[in-house]
């Protein structure tokens, strides 16, 4: 059984933007346990057989019994539970620890920003929190394809604007319940906008000596460790690229608001 009391804290959001240094982060706080990324496959597999599940359930209550009608309240708040459970335990990584007094319970996974309504609808009790990860475009691109080179521009920049438009929707359909996180604004002001932007809204206290613990913690991406060569410039063509896609920029100033 999970903590009844735990709160949905799901990472999202860019790729390459500072979500595992973020998850490292709330994982270092004793009642926070963020699980590790699920594969593609296993997201959609799992969010399928809980789409099919719920429906089997709401249409037994379609004939008013009075045992359908409680079966299907029964499973509303299991489906929680179960939701839970795919996280910590069909994930690529490792199990992160909880016990009953752990505040928030939660997924870190980029890109997750697109099963907001599925979420949404499947937290029926325990509202969630979200976090969104972003960063400006040119890095975010660079830092991308210095990991993935095949991967062309225009698709990167498509994903980009489409990821900060559903960040306009999370915030419209869920106020009060989604946190952005700037990876530029982070590394311009370190640990006091962590305190002013994600600790003090989730009412998560630092102590001193937790204080310096996370102004020791790094956010790089992965790519020296990975032997890859990390790219710094836009190549003439891409920054006559991103010129063209003004919406790149002002989309990004935008959020920097």
């Amino acid at each position: 059984m999970y903590p009844r009391r735990a709160i949905p804290l799901i990472i999202v959001g860019r790729q390459r933007s500072g979500t595992r240094f973020l998850t490292n982060v709330l994982n270092s706080f004793e009642r926070v346990s963020i699980q590790g990324e699920l594969p593609n496959p296993v997201m959609q597999a799992a969010s399928t057989f809980m789409v099919r599940v719920d429906e089997h359930y709401r249409t037994a209550t379609s004939d008013g019994a009075k045992k359908s009608k409680g079966e299907f309240a029964g499973w509303q708040r299991k489906r929680e539970d179960l939701i839970f459970s795919i996280w910590e335990h069909a994930g690529q990584s490792r199990r992160q620890a909880y016990d009953e007094k752990t505040r928030y319970f939660g997924y870190k996974r980029p890109n997750n920003e697109f099963y907001f309504s599925f979420y949404e609808r499947f937290f029926t009790y325990r509202r969630p929190r979200y976090v969104f990860c972003v960063r400006n475009f040119a890095d975010n691109y660079l830092s991308i394809v210095s990991r993935w080179p095949e991967r062309s521009i225009e698709d990167i920049s498509e994903d980009y604007l489409r990821s900060v438009a559903q960040y306009r929707v999370m915030k419209s359909e869920a106020p009060g319940r989604v946190l952005l996180f700037n990876l530029d604004d982070f590394r311009s002001r370190g640990l006091p906008y962590l305190r002013q932007n994600i600790f003090k809204p989730l009412r998560l206290r630092v102590s001193r000596d937790h204080g310096k613990e996370l102004t020791g913690m790094s956010a790089v991406n992965r790519t020296v460790d990975l032997k890859l060569k990390r790219r710094r410039e836009l190549t003439k063509a891409e920054a006559a690229y991103v010129k063209s896609r003004p919406a790149l920029v002002s989309e990004y100033q935008a959020l920097c608001e």
